[in-house]
């Protein structure tokens, strides 16, 4: 059975979707600063697997643990699976934005695991900005996604290279919901265009406003 259907109705029952949502969300813990500030992720804050060493020799934090009932899920996949809806058999999902704890579904592409193994070794050597220009590829949370964490006080927006921290919507400044890509990008787009010498930046930064969505949120 795909994941996303194992996780909802008539294999779950409504008070047991909730119950996993609010833990899923209790266990996130977001900053507004280093690279995760920068990049707008949400950081897992609770249980882990076991870490292993990164290709660069550097011991890595592992990836988030979510008990679904009983069983153990990565978080990442919980997220992804609950608010996107799943993706192609024989995927994996890369973190885009290289921290292996984020939760954040549109921080997330499924890829080959050939590939998610060669962007790992490159994302070692990149500046904070060639992810923040990955991450402007990537499609965008859908409207109901983006105003349920922006009722829970969750990053939401996408940062700018050279630029300042976006906003984070009802946590800070409120922001607009903006469509961003319809799809993934070629795995080989990533990590490998960067922009000429006083090239317009390719993300377009959105003026303050208040969330102009009508979509209304509903039970995720």
């Amino acid at each position: 059975m795909h994941e996303p259907l194992l996780l909802q109705e008539p294999n779950r029952k409504p008070e047991a979707i909730a119950l996993t949502l609010e833990k899923f969300l209790a266990s996130i813990t977001p900053s507004r600063e280093g690279l995760d500030g920068l990049f707008g992720c949400w950081p897992w804050t609770g249980r882990r697997n076991k870490t292993l060493p990164g290709p660069d020799g550097k011991v890595r934090p592992g990836y988030g643990l979510l008990s679904i009932g009983n069983h153990d899920w990565l978080a990442h996949r919980y997220s992804y699976n609950n608010f996107v809806g799943g993706h192609r058999q024989n995927r994996t999902l890369d973190h885009v934005c290289g921290n292996s704890l984020c939760v954040r579904p549109d921080h997330l592409m499924p890829m080959t695991e050939r590939r998610n193994s060669e962007l790992e070794h490159q994302r070692a050597l990149e500046d904070p900005d060639a992810v923040l220009r990955d991450l402007a590829k990537i499609p965008n949370m859908e409207p109901k996604v983006m105003l349920w964490a922006m009722m829970k006080g969750l990053p939401v927006g996408r940062g700018e290279p050279g630029g300042e921290p976006f906003a984070y919507g009802l946590d800070g400044e409120p922001i607009e919901h903006e469509r961003g890509p319809a799809d993934y990008p070629a795995v080989t787009e990533l990590l490998r265009n960067k922009p000429k010498p006083g090239a317009a930046s390719p993300i377009r930064r959105k003026k303050s406003k208040k969330p102009t969505t009508r979509t209304r949120s509903k039970a995720l």
